[in-house]
Parts: structure tokens; C-alpha cells; sequence
């Protein structure tokens, strides 16, 4: 199939992993590496390149059976490529000027919930998060908000949306 074959509106979705190191995390704190969220729609067609795009719910699953002591919520910083400055796992969370042209805004995902077998956190956005590609994906480095000793467990992140 071709780009010119998808259909501005259409629904799209993408997901990245990041498991933080079994390690103590303080507040702003990135967990893992900046990870690629490939955006396609529901017969796989990837989006076309530098296409505008509505991000408008995000879905974290955490395959632990309890919420950590201190694990108080997430947020997402976006990019329109890897970023530059290729911060660390478990390092400080800075907008460095490296990334200024590629940076395109932060998401507040929110607390995780405990839901038995996995913790879980389902956000919706009311107000307007587009973002501007620069090719068919976006970057985004996990940030915590509150201070606590993780667990090597992944941080599976689904995010919904759709071509503008």
C-alpha cells in the first residue's frame, strides 16, 4: 500500500517498553532509554512521513501485582527524533539544548492503579496533544514522578490517536 492510500482520520496506535533497572529511582528520574513509538493504523499501514497527529489516550501496563511505595505517576516526554542527548536510565530528566529542535512536549500520564495481577493507568486528553513528525514515529523518554525502588518489570505503553 502506499502513503497515499491512508486516510487523514483515520485511528492509529503505537507502544514502546521500558524496563527500569532493579535500582532506587528519585523523583524526574528517566526510566530506561528514549524509546520509539511507531504509529500505525488497524491494518498496519504506517502513517505518512511528517504527518500531524492527535494523541488523545495512553495506556500503561505494569505486570506487578502492587503499586510501589513512592511510584506515584509518570509523564512522557516527546520528540520528533531520538534525542540528541541520549540521557541514561536513572538519570535526572533536563530538557537539554541539544533536544530544543526536536522536543515537542511532555504528556502527564498519570498514578498507576492495582488491578490485581498488574498495575494499570488508562488517561484520556481533553485538550489538544498534536504533534508534528519528522518522519512516522515519535520518542519518548519515561520520567518519574515521585521517588521509588523499582523492579526490573516493564513499562508497556500503548498510545492512541489519529492523522490530523
Amino acid at each position: 500500500m502506499t502513503e497515499s492510500m491512508f486516510i487523514v482520520g483515520t485511528g492509529i496506535s503505537a507502544s514502546a517498553t521500558f524496563t527500569p533497572a532493579a535500582a532506587a529511582y528519585g523523583a524526574g528520574d528517566i526510566v530506561s532509554v528514549a524509546k520509539e513509538f511507531a504509529f500505525t493504523d488497524s491494518v498496519g499501514r504506517i502513517v505518512p512521513e511528517g504527518a500531524l497527529i492527535r494523541i488523545v489516550s495512553a495506556v500503561i501496563k505494569i505486570d506487578q501485582t502492587a503499586v510501589i511505595s513512592g511510584e506515584t505517576s509518570y509523564s512522557l516526554a516527546l520528540y520528533n527524533v531520538t534525542p540528541p542527548s541520549a540521557q541514561a536510565d536513572n538519570a535526572a530528566w533536563t530538557l537539554a539544548s541539544a533536544d530544543l529542535p526536536s522536543y515537542r512536549g511532555t504528556l502527564a500520564l498519570g498514578t498507576p492503579a492495582d488491578l490485581g495481577a498488574a498495575c494499570y493507568i488508562k488517561t484520556q486528553f481533553s485538550d489538544q496533544q498534536d504533534f508534528k513528525l519528522a518522519g512516522t514515529s515519535l520518542f519518548g523518554e519515561l520520567i518519574t514522578t515521585g521517588a521509588f525502588t523499582a523492579t526490573a518489570v516493564a513499562r508497556q505503553i500503548l498510545l492512541y490517536g489519529f492523522v490530523v
